[in-house]
């Protein structure tokens, strides 16, 4: 314990990296990508003459537990960040924005679907891992694109793993097949329209 100079006061320490992950928990998933950035990444998978609209697909408690089930396991569900993709006007698609856990930091990566849930393309937007960065190579994202909810979407069937980067690959093939699933869901439901 530490004291506040000579009297026996305690004094509270709290080490950078704690801080940190405070900050990155308490600021949301796309905190470190402004809207322009996001809009930017997906005009890559659409056009150039889309927008993008928040969009709050507000998750019921049967939506929350419906999604786990089939995830095999729990998600921060409503931390991700969610826009519809607009075409004059119309709703073209959906752009996620998540976190998934690598070996030992937060991975946020950007998922786009076509109105079909299938995926359009999986950019890393934030690797914090000392090692494995080779998940923002094109060959590996390339993967994803095609993919939907009835794909199997995992490492070692439809992805090709990295060596080197094995914990990173799966957590981000984790991540996409949950926003695969999220995607099924809204599309199922009628709530993109």
């Amino acid at each position: 314990m530490l004291t506040n100079g000579d009297s026996s006061t305690p004094v509270s320490v709290m080490r950078f990296s704690d801080f940190l992950i405070m900050l990155a928990l308490l600021t949301g998933t796309a905190a470190a990508q402004s809207p322009a950035e996001i809009t930017e990444i997906a005009k890559g998978f659409y056009s150039d003459d889309i927008s993008l609209c928040v969009f709050d697909p507000a998750l019921s408690d049967a939506d929350l537990a419906a999604l786990t089930r089939v995830n095999d396991g729990a998600h921060p569900w409503r931390q991700v960040s969610t826009w519809r993709v607009l075409h004059a006007g119309e709703t073209v698609g959906a752009v996620f924005v998540d976190n998934v856990k690598g070996k030992a930091r937060p991975i946020t990566y950007l998922v786009a679907f076509d109105m079909n849930g299938e995926i359009l393309g999986l950019e890393i937007l934030r690797y914090r891992e000392s090692h494995g960065g080779e998940i923002r190579s094109p060959m590996f994202r390339g993967q994803f694109e095609g993919k939907s909810y009835a794909s199997t979407l995992r490492v070692g069937k439809d992805i090709r793993n990295i060596s080197g980067a094995t914990i990173s690959s799966r957590a981000v093939t984790r991540g996409a097949r949950a926003l695969a699933t999220f995607m099924h869901l809204l599309r199922q439901e009628g709530r993109l329209q």
